[in-house]
């Protein structure tokens, strides 16, 4: 089909092209040869008038206008595949769907677990693909690899719908037979004892504690060790001296599961939130949407986090102030 004399089948070659800046590479995305997607890009220039795809080196970088065609090519293509996946009865049931999500370990471990064994019930025949957050997820969502992303406020991606999944706030991990005790803890004590840190996302994301923490003019933890996930931490503590700074769900999910106790975290630093994002452009496919309300539901199913005990004393202190005015 043609439309202002153009192929339309040669808008898919032309995002493969676009997206891997590589003849080679886009005819192993479209399982065609080399040679048919060296015709196809010659029938692109000629149509634009462009080359397209240009040698630098021994890479291919995109022209001008193959950069200002780069966005609105993928936009048409997410258009056309929500189209083409709106069915009216959409049944979880009996759906082959595969939905892609991208998440932190840590939302894998305390959420989507339990998400994904309603959906085993729900949903038996569908497929669901964990992958973990990295440096292009953005690029991920944008360009509609995933279906759906659950990442921290501050980690969303612009200009598209997302809403709020659950908070946590943050406690402290160390092996039970650490001298530390839960009641008595201090912020010196904090700051002097050696850290396992996380930096995640494949692109060595510092967490929203440290982030905060650094951000607040505090002292610099002592960050001995630092792994790359946050479900490692565990191995990494029992037996040490360390302690870790993690996601409260998460850290007393590992204390039934390691001899880990759970403390105080006696540095204020503001919980957070995850939140659930998907492509404006897939804002009806059912099944996403389906997924939605799955998740959500799940969400709302989490057990209500118990404050904090800096929290407690500050409420404790301001009623204290009430009451002997």
């Amino acid at each position: 089909m043609r439309y202002n004399k153009l192929d339309l089948n040669q808008l898919v070659v032309l995002d493969a092209l676009l997206s891997t800046r590589s003849v080679g590479q886009a005819a192993d995305r479209l399982f065609l040869s080399q040679p048919a997607t060296s015709c196809a890009l010659a029938r692109l220039r000629s149509y634009f008038e462009d080359e397209l795809l240009v040698p630098v080196g021994k890479t291919q970088v995109l022209t001008p206008l193959a950069a200002e065609l780069e966005k609105p090519v993928r936009d048409v293509l997410l258009q056309i595949q929500a189209i083409t996946h709106t069915r009216p009865g959409f049944d979880p049931r009996t759906s082959t769907r595969r939905l892609k999500i991208e998440a932190s370990d840590y939302v894998i471990s305390v959420f989507l677990s339990a998400a994904m064994r309603k959906a085993e019930t729900l949903a038996p025949l569908m497929q669901f693909d964990l992958r973990s957050i990295s440096p292009q997820t953005p690029e991920h969502l944008n360009g509609g690899e995933i279906d759906l992303l659950i990442a921290p406020e501050f980690a969303i991606v612009p200009g598209h719908p997302s809403e709020l999944l659950f908070e946590d706030d943050f406690s402290c991990l160390a092996s039970t037979e650490h001298p530390l005790d839960a009641k008595t803890l201090t912020a010196d004590q904090y700051f002097n004892t050696a850290h396992v840190g996380v930096e995640w996302g494949g692109g060595r994301r510092i967490t929203f504690d440290a982030k905060t923490i650094a951000a607040s003019g505090n002292r610099a933890r002592r960050q001995d060790l630092i792994a790359p996930s946050f479900t490692l931490v565990p191995d990494l503590l029992v037996g040490t001296s360390r302690i870790a700074t993690l996601p409260t769900r998460l850290a007393r999910q590992m204390t039934s599961r390691f001899p880990l106790k759970l403390l105080p975290c006696p540095v204020e630093v503001p919980s957070f939130s995850e939140n659930l994002q998907w492509h404006k452009f897939q804002e009806r496919d059912p099944a996403i949407a389906w997924l939605r309300s799955l998740l959500l539901e799940t969400a709302q199913g989490l057990p209500a986090q118990a404050p904090h005990r800096a929290d407690k004393k500050k409420r404790q202190a301001g009623a204290d102030r009430r009451n002997n005015r």
